[in-house]
């Protein structure tokens, strides 16, 4: 209990720091989340920082991922501990409720894509690899990011259901956390009032 105490705590506090948060900070002196759509994730830092910043954003935001798995897997196999589904669910689950929650910001974070993302890709590389080119494609097709990361999200969790179905649980809740806040770009999807792309 201990141990997957600790697993989900170094997790959530690595995945806590907000690289666009601390760099809006750094350059303009402004609360990121207070500017363009208020959401401190790639593309708002796209928006308010230009795209090198933004590009730099989504490097840190995957960077902090892996750097979190590795850091918990080192201690895993330190003690002899498992790095099957109890663990990847803990980290998945944490790492994405860091994001988007993050104890060091009140609490008030991303939506979690590219989180996700990096968590899939250390999964199982080729059901991530798929969400990804579909998102990639809705994102194309609609010019809208936010259909292109909700859609990726369910497909997600429809190959994890058929693929993996060990981890359906985690994967639901993880959803569950992205789609709730991704709700205000539901409803204006739904109104037609979502900002495009290009």
């Amino acid at each position: 209990m201990i141990y997957n105490i600790a697993i989900f705590v170094i997790t959530y506090l690595i995945c806590s720091i907000s690289p666009s948060i601390e760099i809006c900070k750094k350059k303009t002196g402004e609360d990121i989340r207070n500017l363009g759509s208020g959401n401190p994730g790639t593309t708002n830092s796209i928006r308010v920082l230009g795209k090198l910043m933004g590009f730099v954003v989504l490097i840190l935001d995957m960077i902090k991922v892996i750097v979190a798995y590795g850091i918990i897997f080192g201690i895993a196999k330190v003690f002899k501990q498992d790095t099957e589904v109890m663990f990847n669910s803990l980290f998945m689950i944490a790492a994405i409720t860091g994001h988007c929650y993050p104890i060091y910001y009140g609490f008030r974070g991303g939506k979690g894509v590219v989180t996700i993302l990096v968590v899939g890709l250390l999964l199982n590389s080729q059901v991530a690899l798929v969400c990804i080119i579909a998102g990639i494609v809705i994102i194309l097709i609609t010019r809208t990011v936010s259909i292109g990361s909700i859609g990726g999200v369910i497909l997600f969790n429809i190959m994890i259901f058929v693929m993996l179905q060990k981890y359906i649980l985690p994967v639901f809740i993880v959803s569950l956390i992205i789609l709730f806040k991704h709700r205000k770009n539901i409803t204006r999807i739904i109104h037609g009032e979502e900002n495009k792309l290009f």
